[in-house]
């Protein structure tokens, strides 16, 4: 694949990371952390967004969630090829809790207002129990992404996505976006 079909590329990349138990510790040590929950009616691009959404320091996370971190860094060298900053020390991440009805409807995460490119969207599945309905969509593709607790998934932040309303249960995930300097 050459440099331009991968920044092309409509699939995400979605690998295995944690159990159940270490899923539920990284939960807890969030829900510790949580600096200020966000308004939903700031969705990216007028997109419909409903749920509970905080931000959380990625530092007092680090040892819990880096082979994640260090998991989306080996796929961007490997997949992507994007130049990113990786900061996590100064970063923060996004934990969100969709619950029944909850949903984001289609959307993409890169937006003019930021004064540094997004190159990634880094997810991160932290749901303790099962869930239905939730499922992550990415426009124009006939594959469903199976997103399951303790998965990360990583895709480019400028293709349409969404999450479907949650019909049973709730639905969990942490979001690192991997920003960069301006695209050139």
């Amino acid at each position: 694949m050459t440099k331009s079909e991968t920044m092309q590329t409509t699939s995400p990349f979605g690998f295995q990371m944690f159990t159940h138990e270490q899923v539920k510790e990284i939960n807890k040590k969030v829900k510790e952390h949580i600096v200020h929950e966000q308004d939903p009616a700031h969705a990216a691009n007028h997109a419909t967004k409903t749920g509970e959404f905080s931000n959380v320091p990625c530092r007092p996370l680090m040892n819990l969630i880096h082979p994640w971190l260090y998991q989306c860094q080996l796929t961007n060298r490997n997949v992507f090829g994007f130049d990113v900053y990786w900061d996590f020390h100064l970063e923060g991440l996004n934990y969100n809790v969709y619950k029944m009805n909850d949903e984001y409807t289609w959307h993409i995460d890169a937006t003019k207002e930021q004064k540094l490119d997004m190159k990634l969207t880094c997810l991160l599945n932290l749901s303790e129990e099962p869930y239905e309905g939730g499922e992550f969509c990415i426009i124009n593709s006939n594959e469903n992404v199976k997103f399951t607790s303790g998965m990360g998934l990583i895709f480019n932040p400028l293709i349409a996505h969404k999450v479907t309303p949650v019909t049973k249960g709730e639905r969990i995930t942490l979001t690192y976006w991997a920003s960069g300097p301006l695209w050139r």
